[in-house]
C-alpha cells in the first residue's frame, strides 16, 4: 500500500477522520518494503527522527476490547517500579489467551515463559491490570520451538533461568498481540544490534533473556546503554586525580515512602510501658 493511497483514506474514510487528535503523520521511509521486518522498520532514519520520546508500537489490524488509557495507565505506573526505573523505564507488551469462547481454529501462537513480579505495596484497584501482569523471562513462536525440539529432541532449558526464577509458567497457547510500550533507550539497543530483525522474536526475546542468562548483557551492548552518564560532583581539588560520581534519582529528592498511604513505621512507646529488654529487638508495625 503507497504512502498516497493511506494519507487518502485518512483524509476521505468516515472511520479515520473521526479519529481523536493529533492527526497521524504518514511517512515512507527510502527502502521500506513489503518484507522488512518490524525492528528494521525501528531502524530506519526516518522513523528513529520522528521518536523523541517513550513510544508505543501498534499493530495495523489492531481489534481489542482493552482500553488504550488502562494499558497506558498500567505502563507508566509500573515502568519505573517493577519493571525499571525512574531514569530507566521497562516495556509493557500484551499477549492474549487463543483458546475459549471466541478461539479461532488453527491461530498461530507463541510460547512464552514468564515469572512472576514483585508484589505490589499498594493494593491494585477493582479495574486495574496488575493481576494480570507477569515478567517476561523467554519468548519465541510456536514454528521456532518446533525447530528447536526437533533438533534437540527436547525443550531445553538452561539452569540460570531457574537459578534466578525458581518458580516459572510455560504457556502455549497464548499469541503475541504486537502491542508494546518500548522506553526511549530501545532505539539505541536496536541500533546496537544491527542483526535484529523482529520486534517480537528479537529485540523482546533477547531481552527477555538478558534478564537472567549470563554474559547476555554485554554481548547485546545493554551494559554500555543502561548505564547513566557520570555527573561530577563537585569538587574544591582540580588536580585530584579521581573524582566522585553522582548518580540521582527521583528517590534522592523526594521521599516517595513518606507519600505512601501503605508504609511501616515504629510505633513510640507509651511513657508508662516498661523498656523493652536491651536482648530483644522491637519489630516494626504496619499502619
Amino acid at each position: 500500500m503507497s504512502i498516497t493511497t493511506i494519507e487518502d483514506a485518512l483524509s476521505r474514510n468516515p472511520h479515520l477522520t473521526s479519529l481523536p487528535h493529533p492527526r497521524a503523520d504518514v511517512i515512507s521511509p527510502e527502502g521500506l518494503s513489503q518484507n522488512t521486518g518490524t525492528a528494521e522498520i525501528l531502524r530506519f532514519p526516518e522513523v528513529q527522527a520522528v521518536i523523541n520520546g517513550h513510544f508505543m508500537v501498534l499493530p495495523c489490524d489492531l481489534i481489542a476490547e482493552l482500553a488504550g488509557a488502562t494499558l497506558l495507565e498500567t505502563w507508566m505506573v509500573q515502568a519505573a517500579g517493577t519493571i525499571g526505573s525512574p531514569t530507566l523505564p521497562g516495556a509493557l507488551g500484551v499477549w492474549f489467551p487463543t483458546k475459549g469462547e471466541h478461539a479461532v481454529k488453527g491461530e498461530e501462537t507463541n510460547f512464552v515463559i514468564t515469572a512472576q513480579l514483585p508484589p505490589s505495596t499498594v493494593f491494585p484497584h477493582a479495574d486495574s491490570l496488575r493481576p494480570n501482569l507477569s515478567k517476561l523471562v523467554y519468548a519465541t513462536t510456536t514454528d521456532t520451538l518446533n525447530d528447536i525440539t526437533e533438533d534437540k529432541k527436547c525443550l531445553p532449558i538452561r539452569h540460570g533461568l531457574l537459578r534466578k526464577h525458581g518458580r516459572i509458567r510455560t504457556l502455549t497457547t497464548t499469541r503475541d498481540a504486537h502491542i508494546y510500550l518500548f522506553p526511549y533507550w530501545v532505539l539505541d539497543f536496536i541500533n546496537q544490534n544491527p542483526t535484529f530483525d523482529s520486534i517480537g522474536e528479537d529485540i523482546v526475546g533477547w531481552w527477555a533473556k538478558a534478564t537472567w542468562q549470563d554474559g547476555l548483557i554485554p554481548k547485546l551492548g545493554l551494559d554500555k546503554i543502561l548505564s547513566p552518564p557520570p555527573t561530577a560532583s563537585n569538587t574544591s581539588s582540580k588536580d585530584a586525580e579521581t573524582t566522585s560520581q553522582t548518580y540521582t534519582t527521583i528517590e534522592d529528592e523526594i521521599d516517595l515512602l513518606s507519600m505512601s498511604s501503605t508504609h511501616i513505621s515504629n510505633l513510640l512507646t507509651p511513657p508508662s510501658t516498661p523498656p523493652t529488654s536491651p536482648n530483644k529487638q522491637k519489630l516494626p508495625t504496619s499502619t
